[in-house]
Order: structure tokens, then C-alpha cells, then sequence
């Protein structure tokens, strides 16, 4: 019993580390030539050639728009449910829409910047307000009781690779994470940010070594800890139950 490889919906991405070229390259199988796209989804993440996720942060938010919009009404909307039940389904059903995969991203600030964005509008819309009430997001935050997506994102990714570091060595993942390449050198000039730089600037963010990582990893690496370099505790909302029947 063998894989049968159908041609026709067989698509290849090639993912360069310099310029992309005006010819891509012919691909075959069976006799017949594959067709070369710029990107396709691949276990729900878009994969694009120029080695970025912009289409994929455009995407997360798309899906993650959806979904609160599906809600607006029945819950965003509805002034019988708590500030506190709205804040639960929006982190439980948008934002794990929103952050699917997160943990493998390599963000600039035009990606922070965007998801921000939506983070803001959306919070926004759950409390009634608007940008003609000139309320600062960080007080928008603070009323949801919500961390800004750049901190979130973080501990997404210290959760990640606490959860690596720990893997015996013999794991393809943290053989990954660990490895070198013996041949070639980055060209001159300005670089790509790498997954391992990535991960550098969440460490120095949260003050831990690099050298120590594995040492602060054993002892539970998981996302407890913020971009200031204190824990993190689970919020407590100020707001009193009220007399309506809700959730």
C-alpha cells in the first residue's frame, strides 16, 4: 500500500533567503510539473516565499474579526452579561483565533502594531467606548483587565521553549533549536530577523540569560513571566456582581 501523489492539487512554495527570482524553478513528480505558488496554508498557518507573516498575521485577524462578529450581538453587545463574562469569551474564542501559532512567529513592529490595533478595537467595542471619547488603551486595558498582545505573544513563546528546553536531546525540536549550520555565512548588509533572534529579545525582556536558561526552564519556564520581569498573576476584576440574570 502506497502514497498516490496527485499532481494536479500538489503545490510547492520555495522560500528564498535572498532576492526572489523572476523564473521560479520546474518541479516534477510522476512525469508531470508541479505548480510553483507564492504561498499556501499548511496545517492552518500560511507559508509565504519571501519567508515573512505578513499574510498570515492579515489572515489571523480576518478569522479573528469573524468570530467577534459572529458574537457582537449575542454577547459583546448584550448588556445582561458581566464586563467579566465578555472579557472571557473574547481571550477564549478571538484571541486563540487570533495568536494560532504564535509561538513559531517572528514579529517586527508592523505585526505588534497591527495586532494592537485590533486588540484595542475590539475592547473597545466591549466596553461601548470609541476614539471620540479619548480613553488612552492603557486604560482600556486596564478596565478588561487584558495584557497588550507584545506581552502576550511573549509568554506565548517562553511557554514554548521552556517546553523544549525540557525535551530529551534526542527530540527533533530542540535538536532544531539548538543547531548550526556548518556551511555558509548571512550576505552583508541588513538581515531577516530569525526565530533565534526572536527569542533572544523575549529573553532580555523578561531579564533572563541566555546562559541560564536551561537552569530557569527546569525550575518552570511557562509563560510566568512578563516583559517587565515580574510574574505574572491572574487578574482580578473590581467590577460587582450584578442583580440581572446573565452567564
Amino acid at each position: 500500500m502506497g502514497l498516490t501523489v496527485n499532481t494536479i492539487k500538489t503545490e510547492v512554495v520555495c522560500q528564498w533567503s535572498a532576492n526572489i527570482p523572476s523564473t521560479p524553478p520546474a518541479f516534477t513528480a510522476a512525469g508531470e510539473q508541479l505548480s510553483v505558488v507564492p504561498s499556501f496554508r499548511y496545517l492552518g498557518s500560511i507559508l509565504s516565499e519571501d519567508n515573512t507573516i505578513d499574510n498570515e498575521v492579515q489572515n489571523r485577524i480576518k478569522q479573528a474579526s469573524a468570530a467577534f462578529g459572529r458574537l457582537r450581538r449575542r454577547v459583546f453587545q448584550n448588556k445582561n452579561l458581566h464586563l467579566r463574562t465578555k472579557v472571557c469569551v473574547y481571550q477564549a474564542i478571538c484571541i486563540t483565533t487570533l495568536l494560532y501559532s504564535c509561538e513559531a512567529w517572528v514579529t517586527y513592529s508592523r505585526h505588534i502594531r497591527a495586532l494592537e490595533q485590533f486588540h484595542i478595537r475590539c475592547l473597545q467595542r466591549i466596553l461601548g467606548i470609541t476614539w471620540r471619547d479619548r480613553v488612552p488603551h492603557s486604560e482600556v486595558l486596564s478596565k478588561t483587565n487584558c495584557r497588550s498582545f507584545e506581552a502576550t505573544i511573549t509568554q506565548h513563546q517562553l511557554r514554548w521553549l521552556g517546553h523544549v528546553v525540557r525535551m530529551p536531546s534526542n527530540r527533533l525540536p530542540r535538536r532544531v533549536l539548538y543547531g548550526q549550520l556548518h556551511h555558509g555565512r548571512r550576505s552583508a548588509g541588513g538581515q531577516k530577523k530569525r526565530y533565534k533572534d526572536q527569542l533572544k529579545t523575549a529573553l532580555k525582556k523578561c531579564k533572563i540569560r541566555p546562559e541560564a536558561l536551561e537552569d530557569v526552564a527546569a525550575d518552570g519556564l511557562d509563560g510566568k513571566h512578563c516583559p517587565c520581569g515580574k510574574k505574572i498573576v491572574k487578574p482580578k476584576y473590581a467590577e460587582k456582581p450584578r442583580t440581572t440574570k446573565g452567564i
